[in-house]
């Protein structure tokens, strides 16, 4: 596990401590199932890819009416919209291509059931691996 892109990834996520706990659970979880994913922090995301971005996390901008303050954005490039209660906005960046925003809750306890496996179908679908 490459630790010093984990510190780099909390860094980004200084100046938004609600999104921390959501962070620390998924980048060593993302890692612990995909070992060869690279973790990048940039200016304005960190990305997981292998060798293709698959996700991004970025922080929490401003509330949502209606949805709670999330501990994290996650977004997956995925062939589909998803249809999730955790779904911000799905946005279709080029055709056949979408761009699921997913609200983190801060407790990982409470990640969507099925995270793991949209997670996964996006490296599949941009990456190739299983």
């Amino acid at each position: 596990m490459d630790l010093e892109a984990l510190r780099l990834a909390e860094a980004f996520f200084a100046r938004k401590p609600e999104a921390l706990p959501s962070v620390r659970a998924f980048l060593p979880g993302a890692l612990e199932r995909w070992p060869e994913t690279e973790i990048v922090t940039q200016k304005s995301q960190v990305g997981l890819r292998d060798p293709r971005p698959y996700c991004a996390l970025t922080a929490p901008g401003k509330r949502v009416k209606g949805r709670p303050v999330p501990g994290a954005l996650l977004s997956l490039f995925l062939p589909r919209p998803l249809e999730a209660e955790c779904l911000l906005l799905a946005v279709e960046a080029y055709p056949g291509r979408f761009t699921n925003h997913l609200i983190l809750p801060e407790d990982p306890a409470d990640f969507p059931e099925g995270l793991w496996d949209w997670t996964a179908e996006a490296r599949r679908f941009r990456c190739g691996r299983d």
